[in-house]
C-alpha cells in the first residue's frame, strides 16, 4: 500500500469510529465523506471555477478539502467579477449539496403536475426521452434554456436547428430584450454595451439599478467603487433615477423618484437642456436629431409629467451639461413598462449628444468572443411565442433545460395552465420546480461545480473572456453535463441529426471549437500549440483578453415615437402601480431553496425567510395598513396575499414586491414562502419588441388583519413614538419629516 493510500484510509477510519460514538441528533447534519483526490487528507487545494447563477458568469475560486467543496472566492484574474463574488455565488454550495436535489432520473408514475414520480435509469429515462423527441414533428418540439450566450447557447441552436424544431427560448432578464434594441437604435451596436463608469465625473443611471441585481452586479460594483475612490483627487457622483428605492437610489448623490413610465420624458427633456445650454457640437447635435427629430419637452413640462421638483431637476440638467465625462445607463424598470424601448433609448441616446461615444468615461461598443458561433445562425424564439405555442397546443414536445419558465414568465402569458397541452415534457435540471413538477422525464444534471464550463459572460465587461474550467468535485449522484445529454439523445436520433454532433461530450466540443477558433481568440494567434493554449486557459480560469475600446457608431435612423406608458388596470378600480423588482437576496429565485439566502437580510427592508410589498406611509395610513400586515394585492390577473413593510421612502401611489418568491414546488426551503409577484402581472408586451411589459400592471390593496415577518433590525413602525425620519425625496417639497405614532 503506497503511504498516501495508507494515510486516506487511517483518516477514513479514525472518522467512522469517531462517528459510531456519536448518538445525538447531530448526526445528520454530517453529509459531506472524505473523498480520494488531489493532495494529503485536510488539505487545502484551490480550483478555479465559473459562477452561472446569472447570466454575468464570473469567475470563481473554489476551496477543495478531502474531495469536498467548502469555500467560493473570487478569481481575481477573471475581468468580470476581479476578485468579487455576490452571495448567490457564495451560496452555490447549498445547491450543490442541497438535500432536495435531483440525483437520479426520474419517470412520471402519476398525474402530471402532482409531483408523483419513481426512479429510472440512464437508459431507460435517455429511451423515454429519445422515443418522444423521434415521434414528434420538428415544427412540434420546443427548446428552452436558462441563456443563449456561449457555447451552450450554440450547442442548444444547434440541437434545435438539427431537429427541424423552432429556435430555442432562452430564458433571461426580462428588460434584457429592450435593452439590447435600445442600444441598437441609440448607438448603432448589436448588444447592450460596455459603460466606462471608473473614468466618470458623473454617472446618470435612469431606471437601471446597478448596484442592485442588474445586468452584471459584481462587475458593477467593483466598477462603481473605482468611480467613488479610485481617483485620489475626485469622487465621481452618481444620479439615478427610478421610482423605487432600491440600492442603486439610497447610494445615489440625488435621488429623482420619476413617475413610473415617464423615464423617456426625463431623458428627452434633459437632452433639450443640453441642445440649448451645453457644449454640444454640430456633429452630436446633427447625429442626436437623426435618431428624435421632435423638439424635446422642457424641463418644466418634465417636472409636471414625472412628478418630480423642478429645482431639483434644473440642478440635475445643469450639473449633466457642465460635467467634465458625464455618462449616461438606461435600462431595469424603464424598460419594463409599454413604452420602455422609447425609455430605454432616449437615455442611451443623451451619450450622443454628451459625446462621449468610444471616449473615456464614456460608451463602448460589446467585447465578445462568440466562442462557437459558427455552430448554429444566431437567434431565439421569443418567450410570448412559446406561450402561444403552448396554448394553441402546437407543441409536442417541451424540453426544458435548466429553466422554470412556469414560475419566471408573467401569470398572463398563461405557461402553467398550458402545460396541460404539451405531448410530453422532457426537463434537464437539478430540483423539482414549478416547471418540473410537468415533466414526464426528468434528466439530472450536474451544477456548475461538478461540470466542465465554457461559459461567455451574458454582458459585456470591457473585455473579451470565456470562463474555461474543469469540474471541481465529482458529480453527486447520477448527474450528468447538459451538454453531454445534448450530445446522448443526438446520437440516438439517427444519422442526420448524430451526424451533426461529432464530440463524445461537451468537454471534446469546446476543446475543437477552441483549437478551430484560436487564430481570433485573445493571444491564439501568437500560441504555438493549441493544446497547450488550452490547458493553459484551464488553469488559470478561461481565456481572457485585454480591456479594449470600440467606439459605437451612433444612431443610424429615427427611434421610437414618444409615447406614455399603458397600464394594465383600470386607475380608479386598481389605484396602485405596481414596481416588480429584484432584491439582492433572492434576485429572480434562483437562490429561493437555501437557507444562505433565505437568512440573509434584504439591506432595505431587513425582511427574512418571507416576501413584502413596500407603501408609503401615507398610503398605509389612508388604507388603515400598519407595519407586517397581512395583504391582499390584487391586479387584473390574479391576486396575492404578502405582508406589508411600511417604507418612508416609497413613492406614493407605487407600491414594490420583489421577484422570486412564491414557488409551489423547489424544495423545502422555498415552497409556500411568500407569493410569486408575476402572478399578478398580465400579457401586455414592450411597444417594438415581443419583451413582456413587467412593470405595467396597476393593483388594488386590501388588509386582511395583522400579520408577522422576520426582519433583522427594526421596522419603521418599531423605531419608538417620536422619533422622526427625515425623508428627501418629495416631489414637491424640499424635505419631508415623517413622525411615527405607534410606539414599541
Amino acid at each position: 500500500m503506497r503511504r498516501r493510500d495508507f494515510v486516506k484510509a487511517g483518516a477514513l477510519t479514525a472518522g467512522v469510529t469517531m462517528l459510531d460514538g456519536c448518538t445525538g441528533d447531530e448526526e445528520v447534519f454530517i453529509t459531506q465523506q472524505v473523498r480520494p483526490g488531489e493532495g494529503l487528507p485536510g488539505e487545502t487545494i484551490w480550483k478555479p471555477g465559473v459562477c452561472r447563477q446569472c447570466a454575468a458568469a464570473c469567475g470563481i475560486q473554489v476551496r477543495v478539502v478531502d474531495g469536498n467543496a467548502i469555500k467560493i472566492e473570487g478569481n481575481e484574474a477573471h475581468p468580470v467579477g476581479r476578485g468579487g463574488v455576490c452571495a448567490l455565488g457564495h451560496s452555490l454550495l447549498q445547491e450543490l449539496y442541497n438535500p432536495d436535489r435531483i440525483l437520479q432520473p426520474q419517470q412520471l408514475s402519476g398525474a402530471r403536475g402532482q409531483g408523483s414520480f419513481q426512479p429510472a435509469s440512464w437508459d431507460d429515462a435517455l429511451a423515454a426521452a429519445q422515443a418522444a423527441i423521434a415521434s414528434a414533428s420538428g415544427a412540434g418540439i420546443s427548446i428552452v434554456a436558462s441563456g443563449g450566450a456561449g457555447l451552450d447557447g450554440a450547442l442548444w441552436r444547434r440541437f434545435a436547428s438539427a431537429l427541424g424544431a423552432p429556435a430555442p427560448t432562452f430564458l433571461e432578464a426580462p428588460e434584457a430584450e429592450v435593452e439590447r434594441r435600445a442600444a441598437q437604435l441609440a448607438l448603432g451596436v448589436d448588444d447592450y454595451p460596455h459603460f466606462d463608469i471608473p473614468n466618470a465625473e458623473l454617472v446618470l443611471s435612469i431606471g437601471a439599478p446597478f448596484l442592485d441585481r442588474w445586468r452584471s452586479p459584481v462587475h458593477y460594483i467593483n466598477a462603481y467603487a473605482e468611480m467613488r475612490r479610485g481617483r485620489e483627487t475626485r469622487r465621481g457622483r452618481l444620479i439615478h433615477a427610478e421610482a423605487r428605492m432600491s440600492l442603486t437610489a439610497a447610494n445615489a448623490d440625488v435621488w429623482l423618484p420619476v413617475r413610473p413610465g415617464t423615464e423617456g420624458t426625463l431623458a428627452r427633456a434633459l437632452a433639450g437642456h443640453l441642445l440649448e445650454n451645453g457644449d454640444v457640437s454640430a456633429s452630436a447635435r446633427q447625429r442626436y436629431e437623426q435618431l428624435f427629430p421632435t423638439v424635446p419637452p422642457t424641463l418644466e413640462e418634465a417636472a409636471t409629467e414625472c412628478d418630480l421638483r423642478m429645482d431639483r431637476l434644473e440642478e440635475v440638467a445643469g450639473e449633466l451639461a457642465s460635467a467634465e465625462n458625464a455618462l449616461v445607463i438606461g435600462g431595469g424598470s424603464a424598460a419594463g413598462h409599454t413604452n420602455g424601448l422609447y425609455n430605454v433609448t432616449a437615455a442611451l441616446g443623451l451619450n450622443v449628444l454628451l459625446d462621449n461615444l468610444g471616449q473615456p468615461a464614456g460608451v463602448h461598443s460589446p467585447t465578445r468572443v462568440g466562442l462557437g458561433q459558427g455552430l448554429a445562425a444566431a437567434g431565439s424564439t421569443p418567450a410570448v411565442t412559446l406561450a402561444e405555442r403552448l396554448r394553441g397546443g402546437d407543441v409536442e414536445v417541451l424540453v426544458v433545460a435548466n429553466a422554470d419558465p412556469v414560475h419566471s414568465l408573467p401569470a398572463g402569458f398563461g405557461v402553467q395552465d398550458a402545460m396541460a397541452n404539451v405531448g410530453t415534457v422532457i426537463v434537464l435540471g437539478s430540483f423539482l420546480d414549478d416547471t418540473a413538477v410537468h415533466a414526464d422525464v426528468l434528466l439530472p444534471i450536474s451544477t456548475e461545480l461538478e461540470r466542465f464550463e465554457a461559459a461567455e459572460p451574458g454582458t459585456t465587461a470591457g473585455a473579451p473572456v470565456v470562463g474555461l474550467v474543469e469540474p471541481v468535485v465529482d458529480a453527486e449522484g447520477e448527474s450528468r453535463h447538459p451538454g453531454d445529454i445534448v450530445i446522448e439523445l443526438a446520437n440516438a436520433l439517427g444519422a442526420t441529426v448524430a451526424g451533426q454532433f461529432p464530440w463524445d461530450d461537451f468537454e471534446e466540443l469546446a476543446e475543437e471549437t477552441v483549437e478551430a477558433e484560436i487564430a481570433r481568440l485573445p493571444g491564439g494567434a501568437a500560441a504555438e500549440d493549441a493544446g497547450d493554449y488550452f490547458d493553459e486557459a484551464l488553469e488559470r480560469g478561461g481565456i481572457f483578453g485585454q480591456a479594449a475600446t470600440a467606439t459605437p457608431p451612433g444612431p443610424s435612423g429615427a427611434g421610437p415615437q414618444p409615447s406614455g406608458g399603458r397600464f394594465d388596470g383600470a386607475p380608479n378600480e386598481f389605484p396602485f402601480v405596481l414596481l416588480p423588482f429584484e432584491s439582492v437576496r433572492n434576485g429572480t429565485g434562483r437562490g429561493a431553496n437555501r437557507p444562505w439566502m433565505q437568512e440573509m437580510p434584504d439591506p432595505l427592508s431587513t425582511v427574512m425567510w418571507n416576501c413584502w410589498v413596500e407603501i408609503t406611509p401615507a398610503d398605509a395610513e389612508e388604507l388603515g395598513i400598519h407595519d407586517t400586515d397581512l395583504l391582499r394585492v390584487t391586479s387584473p390577473q390574479g391576486t396575492v396575499e404578502l405582508h406589508a413593510v411600511v417604507d418612508p421612502a416609497a413613492r406614493p401611489g407605487v407600491v414594490s414586491i420583489p421577484l422570486g418568491h412564491g414557488h409551489t414546488q423547489y424544495g423545502r426551503y422555498a415552497e409556500g414562502r411568500g407569493a410569486n409577484v408575476l402572478d399578478l402581472v398580465g400579457a401586455e408586451l414592450v411597444d417594438g419588441t415581443a419583451a413582456p411589459a413587467w412593470a405595467a400592471t396597476r393593483v388594488s390593496i386590501e388588509r386582511l388583519g395583522e400579520g408577522e415577518l422576520v426582519r433583522f433590525g427594526r421596522s419603521y413602525e418599531e423605531m419608538g413614538h417620536g422619533e422622526v425620519i427625515p425623508v428627501g425625496w418629495a416631489p414637491h417639497e424640499p424635505l419631508v419629516q415623517i413622525k411615527t405614532e405607534r410606539s414599541v
